[in-house]
C-alpha cells in the first residue's frame, strides 16, 4: 500500500466508493462524485490507486454474468499482456526516472501512441501528479498508461 493514500478518504466515503463501484461506476465517475458529494479533489490516478490499495473493484456487466471483470488485478495484468495495442499504431510506453526528482517516491516519463507525452511523478505522500504533459492522452491510452504502470510497479 502506498503510503498516505488510505488517508485521502474516511470510512463514509470509502463506503461510498464501494457502492458506486457496485453499482457499475466507472473511474471517471467516481473521481466526480467524489467532488460533487465530499468536495473531494482527487486525480484518476490517486482515485484508482486508492481503489487498490482497498481492493476494491469495479463491478462490470460481464462479472454480473458471472464471468471475470477487467478490474480485478490478475484480469488487468491479463489485458495487459493479451490486449492489442492501443490505436494509431503504438503502446503506451511508461518509463521510470533513473534518479527520482527531488521530494517524489517514484518519478518517470509516459509516451502515448497518440502524441501526447508527460512526466509523472508520486510524492511521499502517495499524491499521482502530471508535469510537462504536452497533448491530452485518450481514455483508452490513459488505462494504458495505468495499467503499465501498475504493473511496472509490481516488478519494482
Amino acid at each position: 500500500m502506498m503510503a498516505g493514500m488510505s488517508t485521502m478518504v474516511n470510512e463514509q466515503q470509502l463506503a461510498a466508493i464501494k457502492t458506486w463501484a457496485a453499482g457499475k461506476v466507472d473511474l471517471n465517475g467516481i473521481q466526480k462524485k467524489l467532488q460533487s458529494e465530499f468536495g473531494l479533489h482527487l486525480t484518476y490516478m490517486e482515485v484508482r490507486f486508492l481503489m487498490l490499495d482497498h481492493g476494491i473493484e469495479l463491478v462490470t456487466e460481464t462479472e454480473k454474468e458471472g464471468t471475470p471483470a477487467a478490474s480485478s488485478p490478475d484480469a488487468q495484468q491479463q489485458a495487459t499482456q493479451e490486449t492489442p495495442p492501443v490505436e494509431q499504431g503504438g503502446k503506451v510506453r511508461v518509463e521510470l526516472d533513473d534518479l527520482q526528482l527531488p521530494g517524489t517516491l517514484l518519478s518517470g516519463k509516459a509516451h502515448f501512441p497518440g502524441g501526447a507525452e508527460g512526466a509523472w511523478q508520486i510524492d511521499q505522500l502517495g499524491r499521482f501528479g502530471w508535469s510537462q504533459l504536452s497533448g491530452t492522452p485518450s481514455a483508452d491510452e490513459m488505462q494504458s498508461f495505468q495499467q503499465e504502470l501498475t504493473a511496472m510497479l509490481r516488478r519494482a
